[in-house]
């Protein structure tokens, strides 16, 4: 300020000093300001990008929570298959053992059949024999 004060000749009127003085200190407020609202349009700036930012980190974390849950039900839905599958499965070897077990009586009755099928060839056989022993 005092480099300007020097350049206005020395002889000038004090009124015009003054006024020169004036403009100078307005215009120096007016920097001032228009600094300050740089600064501010700066630090609203800053605050929004922050916003933005946890905006983006929470949906972020929104989607690994969604993706675990899915990830759990599709789990889930595994294990819960592998269990049909086991019990599928003993049913299957519970039909094949009751199979085993009929196919077993089966052959057990044939069997006795069988038994009672010979015993009665045999006893006619003798029958046959005795009556040709009487002729």
């Amino acid at each position: 300020m005092t480099d300007i004060m020097s350049m206005i000749p020395a002889d000038a009127d004090p009124a015009v000093k003054e006024a020169i003085k004036r403009r100078i200190v307005r215009n120096a407020i007016k920097r001032k300001a228009v600094k300050n609202a740089l600064k501010r349009k700066a630090v609203k700036k800053a605050i929004a990008k922050k916003a933005i930012k946890r905006r983006v980190v929470k949906k972020a974390v929104k989607r690994r929570v969604v993706k675990k849950a899915v990830k759990r039900r599709v789990v889930k839905k595994a294990v819960k298959r592998r269990v049909v599958k086991k019990a599928v499965k003993r049913k299957v070897a519970k039909k094949a053992i009751k199979r085993r077990v009929v196919k077993k009586a089966v052959k057990r009755k044939v069997a006795k059949k069988a038994v009672k099928r010979r015993a009665v060839k045999k006893a006619v056989r003798r029958k046959v024999a005795k009556r040709a022993a009487k002729r």
